[in-house]
């Protein structure tokens, strides 16, 4: 393809300014003057006074890296929930869950400041990322500026969420439209960088890769390829090789699963969330499907996929076309990925300036001013959609789905209109070359198998999984942490004002109010049950972390996490960290906290014995492995899997010890005896099990993940077989 020039000629067909009605360029910029004043006051004046998620996400693992501490827990919800209350971030909740490790990185340079001051120049150069984003669709198009600022203010709601959210989508939205605009003009290894940096910051974009193959652009193929090849290598060697495994294989596929957040969310509007109502039962979120059946989910999830990218396959043609059709065909293919995200936010869909632009464009071009203006009114819709679920909440049954869904069902509607609109062919235009039919049927039939044993294996045991899981007594979005108490259960839950102690019947183990020298958004992270009843819990905020006792609501030591109890209630045991990692400390009633294990243990949780001995869970180097300690002596190593362990408690008869190790890329739920040291697997699904306690001599608790978002778990409960 020759390269073009900045500007595309203009078309005869097209709908000039100097063809337009008189009265049209004031209407447009009137339109486009108060799409702008609804941005400001709606969207940038309130991102300026407070944070809001996501911002303190990045934020926080940018600081995380730029000061030295280990990565390799940042998508651990409470871990990280810790360090924003000890850094005094004003945020309810903080997680990063499913974002990528590269995505904190653009951040980095400005974790030098306070979080409010970081989040207000990152409004900035999110306006100068926007404003670079239109001069490039001037620059691609003929549409002129003030058409471009139209559409692209169209967006406002999309684009007052990732304002007021702090998110990375207008980075996104820049890397994609300066990657179309070096596609254009040839430079193919440009464009596959600006596509793989896209890709690191939001994964979707790398399916391009396709489209560059699928259009024989061999060159951009390989070059993405190669760029997020080297992007992956250099996050690997920045961040730890560690994290970026557990992204890999712990993270991505449950988000392309679609769970990652709420799974059933009405305000996903995704066709993952549609088919998890439809067909996936879960106790808490989703009690009555259309039809409880994970194999039809498996089924009909995979064939709506190809529903979609199926006649977009079939019509974009395998070879270089000319400028109209290839500006349409892009535009297509970024939409059909925005409309097949399983966890798209409102915020994504600042990304669909790019297509809806340039879809307007060739239309005007084409002289199909009726087809411009449709799409024109379906984007409107699709940006103001994320409106109506204040309303769906409200609703019942198939009009609550097809209201809240409604973003889903615009944006099918708009695809539709590109792939017809594809197919229409000019006079002058030469005749497309397509993939063949019988090719395409392959395909579909091996992506569809593909897919469907995939979905298979993730649903394996669900049923059963299900079954164990304890009802929620109240509106948490993730229990963890479970200790038998009277006659029920203790559990850490996630609320929305934060973190809380909660009983089984929803009821706070101890109240805010009561709580000495605790602010009104401290979170209580982890707490101890002591043998005369009463608690000792981890109260965290920007004071840092302390231990309070709930009989007295008194401060018993100051900088100590994750509460351990003596049998005879006399010592208490705790950990300390810093960024070289986690210390375990003692103290006793005369309040003198004294260091117990030396450097070199980063230790993570304990649990006394019976004869008064600790037993400590430690990473040392890049291994995790269970220790015994008497004060005053060394740790004696008593267990080191092949696998890593994250969490574990001893039986009350000290015969056994559960505890969750890293099978397959998920945390499973295991036995160990403590005399053979013989391990007996309890858990298998596709999903995670954290923090067991032993309710009896034969049943545990443990928190699951499974039928949920990734790390949002349930309280679920297990009975052990005979010993």
């Amino acid at each position: 393809m020759p390269r073009e020039t900045t500007h595309a000629a203009p078309s005869p067909h097209g709908l000039e300014p100097s063809t337009s009605p008189v009265w049209l360029p004031p209407f447009e910029l009137a339109l486009c003057t108060v799409f702008a004043a609804l941005l400001v006051w709606k969207g940038l004046l309130p991102a300026w006074r407070v944070l809001n998620t996501d911002f303190p996400n990045y934020y926080l693992v940018a600081r995380l890296f730029r000061e030295g501490y280990s990565l390799d827990r940042i998508y651990d919800w409470i871990w990280l929930q810790r360090i924003k209350d000890h850094w005094g971030v004003d945020q309810s909740l903080v997680g990063f869950a499913g974002l990528t490790p590269f995505s904190a990185l653009p951040v980095l340079p400005l974790a030098a400041f306070s979080a409010l001051t970081a989040k207000r120049i990152w409004i900035v150069i999110n306006l100068i990322l926007l404003g670079a984003s239109a001069e490039l669709l001037h620059r691609s198009t003929v549409l002129g500026r003030r058409r471009i600022w139209l559409l692209t203010l169209l967006a406002v709601l999309p684009l007052r969420t990732s304002f007021l959210y702090g998110q990375m989508h207008l980075l996104v939205l820049f890397l994609l439209v300066l990657g179309f605009y070096l596609y254009r003009r040839e430079q193919n290894v440009a464009c596959g960088a600006c596509i793989a940096l896209a890709a690191a910051l939001k994964v979707y974009p790398i399916a391009f890769v396709l489209y560059f193959l699928w259009k024989r652009k061999w060159r951009a193929a390989f070059s993405t390829i190669a760029a997020t090849t080297v992007i992956a290598i250099a996050t690997g060697a920045l961040m730890g090789w560690g994290l970026l495994h557990i992204y890999a294989a712990q993270m991505l596929p449950r988000s392309l699963q679609g769970e990652v957040l709420d799974p059933y969310s009405l305000h996903a509007a995704s066709g993952a969330a549609l088919f998890h109502r439809l067909f996936l039962f879960e106790p808490d979120f989703n009690p009555a499907p259309l039809v409880s059946s994970p194999m039809l989910y498996a089924l009909l999830y995979p064939l709506w996929q190809m529903a979609i990218f199926l006649p977009l396959l079939a019509a974009l043609q395998t070879s270089p076309s000319e400028p109209d059709r290839d500006q349409m065909e892009w535009a297509a293919f970024l939409l059909a990925l925005l409309v097949v995200s399983p966890v798209p936010s409102s915020y994504h869909f600042v990304v669909m300036i790019l297509p809806i632009v340039l879809f307007v464009n060739t239309c005007l071009r084409r002289g199909q001013t009726a087809a411009a203006l449709i799409a024109s009114v379906l984007y409107l819709f699709i940006s103001l959609a994320d409106g109506f679920g204040g309303a769906a909440h409200r609703l019942h049954g198939p009009l609550q789905m097809f209201v809240a869904f409604s973003r889903l069902w615009l944006a099918i509607g708009l695809f539709a209109l590109f792939i017809v609109c594809i197919r229409l062919r000019r006079h002058d235009e030469p005749a497309s070359k397509t993939v063949p039919r019988p090719a395409l049927l392959l395909l579909s039939i091996v992506g569809l198998a593909i897919s469907f044993a995939g979905f298979r294996h993730h649903f394996l045991n669900r049923t059963l999984e299900m079954s164990r899981h304890l009802p929620s007594p109240s509106m948490t979005y993730l229990n963890t942490s479970p200790r038998p108490f009277s006659a029920g259960h203790l559990f850490v839950a996630m609320t929305p004002q934060g973190y809380r102690v909660l009983d089984a019947k929803g009821q706070h183990a101890m109240p805010q109010a009561c709580t000495a020298n605790a602010s009104r958004t401290s979170d209580q992270l982890s707490y101890a049950v002591a043998p005369e009843g009463f608690l000792y819990i981890e109260v965290d905020d920007s004071l840092g972390s302390r231990i309070i006792r709930s009989s007295d609501f008194s401060n018993v030591v100051e900088n100590a996490e994750s509460p351990i109890i003596s049998p005879d209630g006399n010592t208490l045991a705790f950990v300390r960290e810093n960024n070289h990692g986690g210390s375990l400390w003692t103290t006793s009633a005369t309040g003198q906290a004294t260091r117990i294990t030396p450097d070199g243990y980063d230790v993570r949780e304990a649990s006394f014995l019976s004869s008064g001995a600790l037993m400590f869970l430690a990473r040392q180097g890049h291994r995790d492995a269970l220790f015994t300690l008497t004060p005053g002596t060394s740790p004696a190593s008593f267990f080191m899997p092949n696998q890593a362990i994250a969490s574990f408690v001893v039986s009350p008869d000290e015969r056994s010890i559960a505890f969750t190790q890293l099978v397959r890329n998920r945390w499973q739920l295991s036995l160990l005896d403590t005399h053979s040291h013989r391990i007996t697997q309890l858990t298998t699904e596709d999903c995670n099990a954290y923090t067991p306690t032993w309710s009896t001599l034969t049943q545990i608790l443990y928190a699951t993940d499974c039928g949920r978002g990734v790390g949002l778990t349930a309280l679920a409960t297990m009975d052990i077989p005979a010993r």
